[in-house]
């Protein structure tokens, strides 16, 4: 079988130690990841010291209520008390934050592993640092038959160092829902559309995103078609019917949650009025959620915040127009072309996804994780080059830590 997606020519590494090693691909990237969760220990008992009774867990917190706050404390809800059969409501009437805005794949494997004995949240924090391990060895998995082997592991220490690399190690979802991102993205990229669907059906229900995994497997099949006319070699039908079954049970499972949440409350809009109840945190008097409207709405509220309502306050929306630019440019670069077409498109595909239902806050980094492959395009040639860019990396990385865990909170150091 030929699978067009998987064909590339890997670029040579200019750095000479790039020759054949005795350590296997895997175990090197595991190594990676093990030293760099050294780092973000050492980061996190960092901030532990700096707590304060102003401290998002107050001045003298357990590590586990440091690793555990904000979208940790509702997934150990959800462990606990399931979700909701009645919206709550607020003094005014509408619908209140509550447990139908998280998914339940995460919250309640976590719970199965506690054994009805274990604190949920060690557990929660090993899930995450075991899916970190494997979101590790599928992103060099992935990006090995591109650029090759030392290239794919640089983009595994920079993503094990990067500034959203703490999210391995927090009860949050978003070390599983790599792990099943990333997973999804090595089979599609291999042409094995249908043992992708099981793991984008367990993505669909640990972390959203899976609208843009079939909106990207729809465009890699057009792109296939297309250069297939052109005389690249064709597309088996087989395979052509796996990738339409694949593209429509990850569009049919991007709607299934909202389906749950209404079948079980009564009520049709259930989860799209606890996203709402979210949004309305920054978006007083804005109930609905409209398409591409909240990015608007947040360049015109940081503009204000950051510039005042002057004339100045024009240059954030101007920003955001550099930024969709910008985006849109790298994405056509030669460091993200040689980085192959599956990860171009689901790139392009989840930007466009954040773009339409994203309202950008304090969150909006961790939003980011699922960019992972393009981590592969930021590879410097020389050593000391890449090294100089890892301890950015750790530095920013040790300033979020201080920002979100240190010594103040404010309303936009929530991860």
């Amino acid at each position: 079988m030929t699978v067009v997606a998987s064909t590339s020519t890997v670029e040579p590494d200019a750095d000479p130690r790039s020759a054949p090693r005795s350590v296997p691909w895997w175990g090197a990237a595991l190594a990676i990841f093990a030293g760099s969760r050294v780092l973000t220990t050492l980061l996190f008992l960092w901030v532990w010291s700096l707590a304060t009774p102003r401290s998002r867990a107050g001045a003298h917190p357990s590590f586990l209520d440091l690793v555990s706050a904000w979208d940790g404390q509702w997934y150990w809800y959800i462990a606990e008390h399931g979700y909701p059969t009645v919206l709550p409501l607020t003094a005014s009437g509408a619908v209140d934050t509550n447990q139908w805005a998280f998914l339940p794949v995460y919250p309640y494997l976590s719970q199965l592993l506690t054994f009805g004995v274990l604190d949920w949240r060690i557990p929660a924090l090993l899930v995450s640092v075991a899916a970190g391990f494997g979101a590790a060895l599928l992103l060099a998995a992935l990006l090995m038959p591109r650029i090759g082997r030392p290239r794919a592991l640089f983009a595994v220490a920079l993503l094990s160092c990067s500034p959203l690399a703490f999210m391995f190690q927090t009860t949050y979802a978003e070390s599983l829902g790599l792990a099943l991102l990333l997973g999804v993205l090595v089979l599609v990229d291999r042409g094995r559309y249908l043992a992708a669907v099981p793991v984008a059906l367990l993505l669909a229900f640990t972390r959203p995103g899976v609208l843009a995994v079939s909106l990207a497997v729809g465009l890699q099949l057009v792109v296939r078609l297309v250069r297939a006319r052109r005389g690249a070699p064709a597309l088996p039908r087989r395979e052509l019917l796996a990738g339409v079954v694949l593209a429509g049970v990850c569009a049919l499972a991007g709607f299934a949650w909202s389906g749950i949440a209404a079948l079980v409350t009564g009520r049709p809009d259930a989860y799209f009025a606890t996203e709402s109840a979210w949004r309305a945190l920054w978006m007083p008097g804005s109930p609905s959620i409209t398409l591409f409207a909240p990015w608007v709405f947040a360049a015109d509220f940081w503009g204000t915040q950051l510039l005042g309502s002057g004339p100045a306050a024009w240059a954030a929306p101007l920003a955001l127009g550099v930024l969709v630019l910008g985006f849109a440019g790298f994405l056509l670069s030669p460091w993200v072309r040689r980085l192959g077409m599956t990860t171009r498109l689901w790139a392009a595909s989840y930007a466009l996804y954040l773009l339409a239902v994203f309202f950008p806050q304090s969150s909006v980094f961790r939003l980011l994780m699922p960019m992972a492959p393009l981590s592969g395009a930021i590879t410097p040639r020389t050593w000391p080059a890449r090294i100089l860019v890892l301890a950015v990396a750790a530095g920013l990385q040790a300033l979020w830590l201080w920002v979100c865990y240190g010594p103040v909170q404010d309303y936009w150091t929530v991860p």
